[in-house]
């Protein structure tokens, strides 16, 4: 589910129950967005698991149960098509699917890969269909006789999206302190005003660290205020074999919806998302950050240019609707393969 084109028409309209912890910050800002697409897909029933008494919450760190009573409370006022779980490894046993009709359609979406590949890896069996947003994590789906499939990251640009604020820090950046990011950080701001968002109470920065933006019109404001956006796509802080890999967030989507350049350092699938010098600026040193962020920083035409080639290119192919659409397809062509080796 990658969101590119060509595939046969989306089935009619579906009714879509949603399992996922969509308003709690600061996640809503990647999960409202889905729940906006699905929405406009067709009639959806969001249930927020960490308001259910019994459910124990665990961050994608491990398989988290919806319970069946939630299940039972959601059944006798909607029945659905399909049914998602959206993140934070929820899942359904299978005593609570029983409880669908037969053609329903179970899909689980892991949000957290490769980080939270264990828990992925554990709940997958337990859907028809599974997506994961790390497509380094794939052979490990495969190793485990698991047809996952992709599911890239995307954005909303309604949510995010320029806004004409007037520019107040050469350069923002969003995520969890590392040593690695800290002197990255600490040296641009010896030449550059560098905001950073950390997470609420981390006070290991260099630099003192801004409160998080936990909400979607926060992080928009954040973003349009900022020149450019640093993004790290290297995982220094995983553990195992994911440790020294690279990954693509959805924070550089974030910022080209709001017309935003990034500057990331390289990695293997990042063309599938931005053209590296066109839609986004790469680094391969700190020395080389530099000189890039002085670069884009002292010619606004060009920036400028490279944020308006950055949010077409999520336009184009990159939205949470683009990524539904391909799950509508998905379940339509589940749901064909299924009967026809069970007519």
């Amino acid at each position: 589910m990658n969101g590119s084109p060509a595939a046969p028409d989306s089935p009619g309209p579906m009714k879509t129950l949603l399992f996922g912890n969509v308003t709690q910050r600061p996640y809503q800002n990647n999960l409202l967005p889905a729940v906006r697409a699905l929405e406009r897909s067709g009639p959806t029933k969001v249930v927020e698991p960490r308001f259910i008494e019994g459910f124990v919450p665990t961050g994608a760190a491990r398989p988290a149960l919806i319970p069946r009573a939630a299940v039972e409370e959601a059944l006798a006022s909607f029945q659905p098509d399909l049914v998602v779980c959206l993140a934070g490894g929820l899942y359904l046993a299978r005593e609570s699917r029983q409880l669908f009709p037969g053609a329903t359609v179970f899909a689980g979406l892991a949000l957290s890969d490769p980080l939270g590949l264990d828990a992925s890896l554990d709940i997958a069996p337990e859907f028809d269909l599974y997506y994961t947003q790390d497509p380094q994590t794939l052979p490990s789906y495969v190793e485990r006789g698991i047809a996952a499939r992709r599911c890239d990251p995307a954005t909303d640009p309604e949510l995010y999206r320029p806004l004409g604020l007037p520019p107040e820090d050469d350069i923002l950046f969003l995520g969890k302190w590392t040593p690695h990011r800290d002197e990255v950080v600490r040296r641009l701001s010896q030449l550059f005003r560098v905001a950073v968002h950390a997470h609420a109470g981390d006070s290991r920065w260099t630099i003192p660290a801004r409160p998080p933006l936990e909400s979607p019109p926060e992080l928009c404001a954040g973003i349009n205020r900022a020149r450019l956006m640093l993004e790290f796509a290297v995982l220094d802080d995983a553990e195992g074999r994911f440790r020294g890999t690279s990954r693509m967030t959805n924070r550089p989507q974030f910022a080209a919806a709001c017309g935003v350049p990034t500057l990331i350092d390289p990695f293997e699938h990042l063309s599938d998302f931005f053209e590296p010098g066109i839609e986004i600026e790469v680094y391969r040193s700190v020395e080389e950050l530099t000189e890039r962020a002085a670069a884009l920083l002292a010619d606004e035409p060009r920036r400028h240019e490279m944020g308006r080639r950055a949010r077409a290119r999520v336009l184009r192919e990159q939205t949470w609707d683009h990524r539904v659409d391909m799950l509508r397809r998905d379940v339509g062509e589940f749901r064909l393969t299924t009967t026809l080796e069970h007519p």
